[in-house]
C-alpha cells in the first residue's frame, strides 16, 4: 500500500467491535470495565439493556452490574443469575449450559453467555431482544465474550493483589502501632478500628479472661455494641467465643443465629448475623478472644479476612500481655522506688517503655520479673542468671 492509498473505509459494525475492544482493555476495575463496555455490547446485540454477573474466585464477593434496566428488575435477574452460575461454573460444556440457561431464564427472549477465562467461567452476560427482534449466538461472537472474560480474569487478579497488599499493610500497621507508648485502651481502640476496616465490619471485641479463667469481660469495644457492651461479663464456657477459646481454633460463622453454640442472652442488645472469632493467646497461655462482628454489605466473611485478623490477633494478644507484665513492674518496683511520674536521671515517663530500661539489672526489678512471671505461668519467660 502506497501513501497515496487510503485503508478501505471500515463498516459502522467493524468500527463498533474496534472501540469495544479499546475500552476493555482500558478499564482499570470492573465496574469501570461495565461502564465502558455495557452500552456498546448492548448497542451491537441491539439489546435494549445488558448485565454482567461477575462470580470469579478471587473475588471478596459476586458482582451484578448492569446497563439499561430499571432497578426494581435487578433483585430478580440478580437472583436467576446466581443460580445458573453455580449450575455451570464447574463444567466445560460452556456452549450446551448457554442452551439451558436460556431455557431456564424466566424473561422473555434473555439470553446468558459464559464468560470463559481459560478453563474457568467467570461470570454471565445477559442480553434480551428488542420488541419484535431476535436475539441470536451471532449477534454476540464468541470472540467479544472471551475479550470480556479474559478483562475481567485480569482485573479480578489485580483486586485479589491490591486487597492483599492492603491486608498486609492493615497487619504492619497495627503490629506497629501496638509496639508504640500509648495506653492498652488506646492501642486496642485503634487495633479495632483496624480489624473492623480490614473485614469491613460494623463493630469489634476484645473478651478478656479473669484471673480464675471462668469469665468473659469485653474489655475494650468499637461499633455501636460500645456503650452496651463495655464490661459486660459472661461465663466463659458459653457462647461462640467460649468454643473458640477452649478450641483454640479461630472460626468464620456467616450463619451465627442458626449455630447452637451461640449466646443468645446478647442478641437482644446488638443482633448478630455473622462473624469472625479469633483466640486471643500469647505463647500458651489464654489472654481472651477477638470478635469481629457483621459485615456491612450482608455478605459473608472470607478466608483472605480470617486470615489477617489471625496475624493481627497474635499481635493483640502479646500487646495485652506484655501490657500486664510492664503495669506490674511499674506498680511494683519503679513507682515505689523512682516516683509517681517518671525515674531518677531519664525524662521519659514511666508508661512510654517497656521495661525499665535503666534499672533493668537491678535485684529489685529482677525479683519482681520473677514474680509476675511465675504468676502468669508464661512459657516464654526468659530464665535469669
Amino acid at each position: 500500500m502506497t501513501a497515496t492509498e487510503s485503508w478501505p473505509q471500515p463498516s459502522d459494525r467493524a468500527l463498533q467491535l474496534v472501540e469495544l475492544i479499546e475500552r476493555t482493555l482500558m478499564a482499570r476495575s470492573l465496574e469501570e470495565l461495565a461502564e465502558r463496555t455495557l452500552p456498546g455490547i448492548a448497542e451491537i446485540a441491539q439489546s435494549p439493556w445488558a448485565f454482567l454477573y461477575i462470580g470469579d474466585s478471587r473475588l471478596s464477593a459476586p458482582c451484578f452490574l448492569q446497563h439499561g434496566f430499571q432497578s426494581q428488575a435487578a433483585s430478580a435477574i440478580e437472583k436467576l443469575c446466581v443460580e445458573q452460575f453455580g449450575s455451570v461454573s464447574d463444567r466445560a460444556d460452556f456452549s450446551t449450559s448457554a442452551s439451558e440457561m436460556e431455557k431456564a431464564a424466566t424473561i422473555p427472549g434473555l439470553r446468558l453467555y459464559p464468560l470463559q477465562d481459560e478453563e474457568t467461567c467467570v461470570g454471565l452476560l445477559g442480553l434480551t431482544p428488542r420488541e419484535g427482534a431476535t436475539l441470536t449466538q451471532s449477534d454476540v461472537p464468541e470472540r467479544t465474550a472471551r475479550l470480556l472474560a479474559h478483562a475481567i480474569g485480569r482485573l479480578a487478579e489485580r483486586a485479589k493483589s491490591e486487597r492483599e497488599i492492603a491486608f498486609l499493610n492493615t497487619y504492619l500497621n497495627v503490629s506497629t502501632m501496638l509496639a508504640q507508648s500509648l495506653s492498652l485502651h488506646e492501642l486496642l481502640e485503634i487495633a479495632l478500628y483496624c480489624c473492623m476496616e480490614a473485614a469491613s465490619a460494623e463493630t469489634a471485641s476484645v473478651l478478656l479472661l479473669d484471673e480464675e479463667q471462668e469469665v468473659f469481660r469485653f474489655y475494650h469495644v468499637e461499633g455501636p455494641t460500645k456503650p452496651l457492651l463495655m464490661s459486660a461479663t459472661f461465663p466463659a464456657d458459653k457462647g461462640l467465643a467460649g468454643s473458640v477459646l477452649q478450641t483454640q481454633q479461630s472460626e468464620i460463622i456467616n450463619d451465627v443465629q442458626n449455630d447452637p453454640r451461640f449466646y443468645e442472652e446478647f442478641d437482644s442488645v446488638f443482633p448478630v448475623r455473622n462473624m469472625i472469632a479469633v483466640p486471643l493467646t500469647a505463647g500458651t497461655e489464654r489472654i481472651g478472644v477477638l470478635e469481629v462482628l457483621n459485615k456491612t454489605n450482608g455478605s459473608p466473611f472470607t478466608e483472605e479476612e480470617h486470615l489477617v485478623l489471625r496475624m493481627m490477633g497474635e499481635e493483640i494478644a502479646f500487646a495485652i500481655r506484655n501490657a500486664e507484665v510492664f503495669e506490674y513492674v511499674v506498680s511494683t518496683y519503679c513507682k515505689r522506688r523512682q516516683g509517681e511520674t517518671s525515674c531518677r536521671g531519664c525524662d521519659r515517663p514511666l508508661w512510654s517503655w517497656t521495661p525499665c530500661v535503666m534499672y533493668q539489672d537491678s535485684s529489685g526489678i529482677l525479683r519482681a520479673s520473677r514474680l509476675k512471671r511465675r504468676k502468669l505461668k508464661s512459657p516464654f519467660a526468659r530464665t535469669e542468671d
